[in-house]
């Protein structure tokens, strides 16, 4: 016999995307933890009185997880071979100017570095 159906709700599936981050950029979902858990705090109000409803913190919070996840998949694919700003595009179904914004982050954060060209296309690794 099966138990209750449980309703995860949006918090129970964000904790399971962090984890997927966690496992390719360990610092991007620590941060995203951090906001995470001030949720409650967040949504309860501060001493103003101000509060965000959970629409409002979906509308700050869920665009950055996406985010996150879009450079761990960059860092995944990247763990196995290099590849230019199009073919990771081409690879993972984004445009190539947010590979490009991407990558711009990761190689500030250090995780990537260009590794050669092929013709004038920078070649991208994981460090």
């Amino acid at each position: 016999m099966n138990g209750p159906v449980v309703d995860r709700g949006p918090d129970a599936k964000r904790i399971g995307t962090l984890e997927y981050v966690r496992r390719h950029d360990p610092d991007g979902a620590e941060k995203l933890e951090r906001l995470l858990k001030r949720k409650d705090v967040l949504t309860t109000g501060n001493s103003y009185g101000e509060r965000m409803t959970e629409r409002q913190f979906s509308l700050v919070f869920d665009p950055l997880l996406t985010r996150a996840v879009e450079r761990s998949q960059i860092l995944e694919s990247l763990g196995t071979e290099t590849a230019s700003i199009a073919e990771l595009a081409r690879r993972l179904g984004m445009t190539a100017r947010i590979v490009f914004d991407h990558l711009k982050e990761l190689s500030r954060r250090d995780l990537v570095e260009i590794s050669g060209y092929d013709d004038r296309n920078a070649l991208y690794r994981r460090k």
